[in-house]
């Protein structure tokens, strides 16, 4: 069962990092693992699949970027299985929790920023949700994403309180997928069956 366990759990943030560096991208690894899960949140794997094969086809073809390329795309499907499933194994691809606040926040503003985007060049904003708490749900990433992480104390408070924007923030993606799925359902019956 661990083995099963190992298979679903996103890489570890730094190594990820370190894996796709050679690939010299324009945002964090943070914001590119918000941005994968805004288009899978959006319903939009393709779109999101086409955007990480743009990333890539600029880098050297080397062993490196092959090793890169192979690490994002790993990660694309780990998160599309961890949002399509029930059991709530969705994780955002942050910095671990011995790392410095500040750091922490910055990844997870990124995140949120990323998350936004791939959700906006999917297509989908706030008009598509017809729940008022999942338009508010998603105001609120997008109010994460100008977090100002700088003026943030470096306390016992501040590290909870990121704590648990994270944790809503988590919880929040698989609702707002939940709630996209419904309404896609609805709008077409037949897709169900």
């Amino acid at each position: 069962m661990p083995v099963e366990n190992h298979l679903t759990k996103l890489p570890d943030y730094q190594a990820f990092t370190e894996t796709i560096a050679v690939l010299a991208l324009p945002i964090s690894s943070s914001e590119l693992h918000g941005m994968m899960c805004g288009y899978l949140c959006a319903g939009a794997p393709q779109q999101g699949e086409a955007y990480l094969r743009a990333l890539a086809v600029n880098s050297r073809k080397d062993d490196a970027t092959r090793v890169a390329a192979m690490a994002m795309f790993s990660v694309y499907a780990l998160s599309e299985q961890q949002i399509n499933t029930l059991d709530f194994d969705f994780q955002l691809l942050l910095p671990d929790d011995h790392e410095p606040l500040l750091y922490r926040a910055q990844a997870f503003s990124e995140w949120c920023e990323g998350f936004t985007q791939g959700m906006t060049l999917a297509g989908v904003g706030f008009e598509q949700f017809a729940e008022e708490d999942s338009q508010d749900t998603l105001q609120h990433i997008t109010e994460f994403a100008e977090l100002d992480y700088q003026s943030l104390d470096v306390d016992e408070e501040d590290e909870k309180a990121l704590m648990e924007v994270s944790e809503y923030t988590r919880m929040a993606v698989l609702r707002l997928h939940s709630d996209l799925q419904e309404g896609s359902d609805k709008d077409n019956p037949d897709a169900a069956h």
